[in-house]
């Protein structure tokens, strides 16, 4: 059976730096794979190629076994670190001109608004919203159309614990209805509940790759992903090291 992402070979230089080497990886439908590693790892270049936004500088990504056409592209669910806005537009106004690009109607965007609890501040500009506020913004923009496929890059940071709750049902809600998820974060302890995988980059390379049963097997049943995670680290780190210098 074809798995539903395939990342082959991927390979991405910007002159003499590498930001990713070799990353092999499946992903099957309905997956909700993690991916951890410290900043400078690779994880947004990861995203970029995925979407679109920089270009591989070898290997492949496929989806359903085919290239992804710019058409796929534009039905993803996309939720940035840090959503750019006009600052003097309105919460709808900002909202409309991403839904716009993903060919979604004002009435599905006011439902993802309604849905994310910022309809009643609709016609507030975006200047004067809070972090919280302007997360909920992304994840309001990234969930119109339904997409099949959520891409969201550090949606944990700065939430307050209400907000975070808020966020983690409404994630489980749309793996519930079939999305696969691939969400990059430092907050490991709010998508453990959430994680079906995980992917540790390190250095641009893939460090370790599975499900959260066989990483606790291989490391520790009863260990936090937190805990798996620094444990991968630790073990891969020399190693790499070895291999730059070699």
């Amino acid at each position: 059976m074809t798995p539903y992402l395939q990342f082959q070979s991927l390979e991405k230089r910007y002159g003499a730096v590498t930001a990713l080497s070799e990353i092999n990886l499946t992903v099957e439908r309905g997956d909700v794979l993690a991916f951890l590693g410290p900043n400078g790892a690779g994880k947004s270049t990861l995203f970029g190629c995925l979407l679109g936004f920089t270009r591989p500088t070898a290997g492949a990504i496929l989806q359903d076994g085919k290239p992804i056409s710019v058409v796929q592209r534009q039905s993803f669910g996309y939720m940035p670190e840090r959503i750019a806005l006009y600052p003097h537009s309105s919460v709808l106004e900002n909202g409309m001109f991403f839904a716009q690009l993903k060919d979604q109607s004002a009435q599905e965007l006011e439902r993802q608004l309604k849905r994310v609890g910022l309809y009643h501040v609709r016609d507030r500009q975006a200047r004067q919203l809070s972090k919280g506020m302007l997360q909920r913004l992304g994840l309001a923009i990234a969930l119109c159309g339904e997409p099949g496929l959520l891409i969201l890059d550090e949606p944990f940071n700065g939430l307050d614990p209400a907000l975070l709750e808020t966020l983690q049902a409404m994630l489980a809600e749309e793996h519930g209805h079939g999305a696969t998820i691939l969400v990059s974060t430092h907050t490991m302890s709010a998508v453990e509940p959430l994680a079906t995988h995980v992917a540790v980059l390190l250095e641009g390379r893939l460090a370790a790759h599975g499900s959260i049963e066989e990483l606790r097997r291989q490391h520790s049943e009863s260990a936090s992903l937190e805990a798996i995670y620094h444990r991968i680290a630790r073990e891969r780190r020399p190693v790499m090291a070895e291999e730059v210098w070699a």
